[in-house]
Formats: structure tokens, C-alpha cells, sequence
């Protein structure tokens, strides 16, 4: 239901009611402060939302951010927050050749199953050792670091002092991650496997100067105080939903349907315009705190444009009637596609890929993670789904820049698509199309079919949800 706010003035006026603007809603509102959330669409959560992108099927998927990790404990005890997570059991699957035969790498299902893993695929105990070693170095840095998400900025020298540990220190803040990688790691396939977390969220080289991808990796490697990533019950809306009903239980007003149009201030006090289906209104405020991107920032207030951001990920999301059988006789498809699932992602892989998109060329071998959320929650499944065995899968294209989509944003699309499927199909045991159901724009998935269905965007912002069949 859409609330009608008055013009205020307010404390705070907060343009975006995405998860960020809620946390902020609800901390100001517990405090006292009179807050208002302006937000565009017809709900709250942002990029954290779950929706049906299928018409007529019920499965609900995370529309873009998927898994909960950098959510601090403490956000969760101050607000009150009652959501569920599950723990994966499985980390990664990563599907391999060697010698002729198909093998590959599981990385989970305990210590005794991860070993023997790395030495079915490299012939030795040598990588696993190194594997110990470096997520020992990285797990120190989660029990340092992940904490000061919720204290006043550290400078860089506290920071040090904090890690203290030098190794640590150098593979991640002072040299590009990929000299820490090829120093512990001999294997190609498990240097792609660490690599991965570098780069999902970036486009850059493991050896890029900027480190931009070791930002991605310390990220990816310090959530929670321990690395781990852990999958929402009822999918990522169930937790922006008990952080929509945290806010306004602390008096926050969530306006839906309220878009912003401008900013106007003196210095001290501020209005915000917005704009809705019955007309336009304004509200004063104390202070106006924007959870939208500086683009939009600088659009509100009248600045100049920063640079344009480019994305470089491909997300499709996909309904099976049930998870295909890999050529791995050893790998069990509920657990390679539990936990994430690596396509062409060996450490030579990546980097021919992002060379060749960095020269405005798709990856001949598009590099790409799968991931199944209703193996471990099957609550986002409508109950016929569930009993029936269907399945979600959620794909990430990495070195996927959006300057590769301007030209035809469909056809290349589809063209990049079709080159990722077909890296998977090469793991498996069956052609994927065989797993896919078939369903119509206007109905409910019917019988297996040698169709498959998916909705997707990339980086470009021609991209949009879709059906295809």
C-alpha cells in the first residue's frame, strides 16, 4: 500500500529504498529522528528483491543480489531483524579433462572429500596444502577486517596494524592478487577456481595495477568474519521485506510510487521534489541522504556527471524440470550445483577471456558461474514445482562489459548466451536444452521439452528482464 507523506519537514528524507536506505531508515527512526523514504517503484528492496520472472510460473528468484555475506551481525541484533539463512555444504564444483577423461574439482562436503577432490584432479596432496595455507591467510583477514564495516574508518596504517599479519598484508592491499595466486597455486584449474572471487563484480585482469580486483576479492573473502555466503530463506526479498517492516515499526514513513526528481538546498536545509501517478509534491528535510548511484546523485542536484560506469556481468536466470547429469561419473549434480558451479574458468581461461573484452570482442570461451538456490531452499519453489523435482539456476557471465552489448544488445545477448551454454554443455552427460522446461509467456511450465527458458540482463542498460523460448 503506498503512504501519502506529508511535506514535512523531516529529520531525513532518504531517496532510494533499496537495502542500504532502509538500514539508514531504520537506525535514524530507532533513534528518534522523523525519516522519510522516497522510492520509485511500487516496492522497497532495490537490488535486493525477489520477483517471478517467469509469467505464470511460481518461482521466485533474487532479481540481482542472490547470497547474504556482508550483512553485519550486529545490523541484524540492532534492528531486530527476523530473517532465516542456510549454509551450503558445498562450496564449488569446477567440471575438468584431464588426460582424455572428464574429472573435476569440488571444493566442500568436508575436509576428508575436498582432499581426496584435489587429488583425484592434480595427482598429488600438493595443491590442497597450498589450498589450507592461503584460506588460513584468508581467514585471518576476515576475523580483522570484516569488523570494521560497522566501526568509524580506519586509515590504512591502522588498518596494517589491525591485520597484522604481512603476508596477508601484501597479497591483498599492496600487490594485485595474482602474484599471491600463481605463488601459492601450480594448477591452472585451481588458480581459476581463487581468481573467481577477484573478479565477479569486476572487469579487470589478475594482474591489473589499479587493484580494483583485489577490492572484489577482500569482499568476497572477509563476509560475515568468515568467507562464508549464505543462501536467504524465501529468497533476497524476505530480507529487505524485515527490513522494510524493521523501519517503519521504528516510525519511518516508506513512500512506493515516489520518485524524485530534484534537490534543491541552501546549505542547512533541503527540499526534495518527487513526482507520483496523481501528480508531484515536495518535502523539507533536515538532511537528505541519496541511496541511488552517482549518476543519479549528480542528476537530483544538478551536478556534472561523474564518469559512466560500465557493469561487466551477464545474469540469467533459469528453470529446470530437473538438474542434468554431468560427464563427471564421480560428481553428484545435487552437490555440483549446490554450492557454485565454474565454467571455463581456469586461470589461462580468464585471462584470455578478459583480454579479448577488453579489445571490444566477446570471449570465444565466456567464462561463468552457475548457482542453484532451490537445492538449498526450496521454499522459492510453488509446491507442484518442488514436488515435481524442478530446479532454479542462477548464471553469471564474467568479462561481460556492457560496451559489448551497445551496438545489438539482443543479438549479442543471445550470441553470448548461446557460446556460455554451450561451455556447459560440454560438462554434461545429456544436451542442456533436455533439462529445460518449456513454458509460454501467458502460462504454466508444461512437460519437458527441447526448449529452455530464461530472463536475463547484462551490464547495458538496453538490457531487460526477458522471456525467450
Amino acid at each position: 500500500m503506498t503512504t501519502h507523506p506529508g511535506p514535512g519537514p523531516y529529520d531525513a528524507v532518504i531517496v532510494g529504498g533499496g537495502h542500504n536506505g532502509l538500514v539508514a531508515a531504520a537506525y535514524l527512526a530507532r533513534a528518534g529522528r522523523s525519516v522519510l523514504v522516497l522510492e520509485r517503484l511500487d516496492h522497497t528492496g532495490g537490488a535486493a528483491v525477489s520477483t517471478r520472472p517467469f509469467a505464470g510460473v511460481d518461482a521466485r528468484l533474487s532479481r540481482y543480489s542472490y547470497l547474504v555475506s556482508l550483512l553485519p551481525r550486529k545490523i541484524v541484533r540492532d534492528l531486530g531483524l527476523y530473517f532465516r539463512v542456510r549454509s551450503r555444504t558445498v562450496s564449488s564444483y569446477t567440471p575438468a579433462e584431464r588426460d582424455g577423461r572428464p574429472t573435476g574439482l569440488l571444493i566442500g562436503g568436508g575436509e576428508r572429500r575436498t582432499r581426496e577432490s584435489f587429488a583425484r584432479l592434480t595427482g598429488s596432496d600438493r595443491e590442497y596444502t597450498a589450498w589450507q595455507r592461503f584460506h588460513a591467510l584468508t581467514g585471518r583477514l576476515a576475523e580483522r577486517v570484516f569488523p570494521t564495516l560497522t566501526e568509524p574508518l580506519p586509515t590504512r596504517e591502522e588498518l596494517r596494524r589491525r591485520v597484522d599479519d604481512e603476508d596477508a598484508w601484501r597479497a591483498v592491499f599492496e600487490e594485485p592478487v595474482g602474484m599471491a595466486i600463481e605463488e601459492h597455486f601450480a594448477d591452472d584449474l585451481v588458480r581459476g577456481v581463487v581468481l573467481t572471487d577477484a573478479l565477479i563484480g569486476t572487469f579487470a585482469d589478475a594482474h591489473d595495477p589499479s587493484l580494483e580486483q583485489n577490492r572484489c576479492f577482500l569482499y568476497h573473502v572477509i563476509g560475515g568474519g568468515t568467507g562464508d555466503w549464505n543462501v536467504p530463506v524465501g529468497g533476497m526479498g524476505a530480507l529487505t521485506d524485515a527490513l522494510a517492516g524493521a523501519a517503519r515499526a521504528a516510525g519511518a514513513v516508506l513512500a512506493t510510487g515516489h520518485e524524485a526528481v530534484r534537490i534543491d538546498t541552501d546549505g542547512r536545509t533541503a527540499e526534495v521534489a518527487y513526482r507520483t501517478a496523481d501528480g508531484e509534491g515536495r518535502a523539507a528535510a533536515r538532511h537528505v541522504l541519496v541511496n541511488a548511484s552517482p549518476h543519479e546523485l549528480a542528476a537530483l542536484t544538478g551536478a556534472a556527471p561523474p564518469p559512466p560506469a560500465e557493469g561487466a556481468q551477464l545474469k540469467v536466470n533459469m528453470l529446470l524440470t530437473r538438474l542434468p547429469a554431468l560427464r563427471d561419473p564421480a560428481a553428484d549434480p545435487r552437490e555440483a550445483f549446490a554450492g557454485t558451479f565454474h565454467i571455463a574458468e581456469g586461470y589461462t581461461q580468464l585471462a584470455e577471456a578478459y583480454a579479448r573484452a577488453a579489445a571490444g570482442e566477446p570471449p570465444a570461451a565466456p567464462p561463468s558461474e552457475i548457482y542453484c538456490h532451490s537445492l538449498t531452499d526450496p521454499s522459492i519453489l510453488g509446491p507442484d514445482l518442488a514436488g515435481s523435482g524442478h530446479h532454479t539456476l542462477t548464471l553469471f557471465g564474467l568479462h561481460t562489459p556492457a560496451r559489448l552489448f551497445t551496438e545489438d544488445n539482443d543479438a549479442a545477448r543471445a550470441a553470448l548466451l548461446k557460446a556460455t551454454l554451450a561451455q556447459l554443455d560440454a560438462h554434461l552427460a545429456e544436451p542442456s536444452p533436455s533439462a529445460w522446461p518449456r513454458t509460454r509467456t501467458d502460462g504454466p511450465a508444461s512437460r519437458p521439452g527441447r526448449r529452455w527458458t530464461w530472463s536475463g540482463t547484462s551490464g547495458c542498460p538496453a538490457a531487460t528482464s526477458s522471456t525467450a523460448g
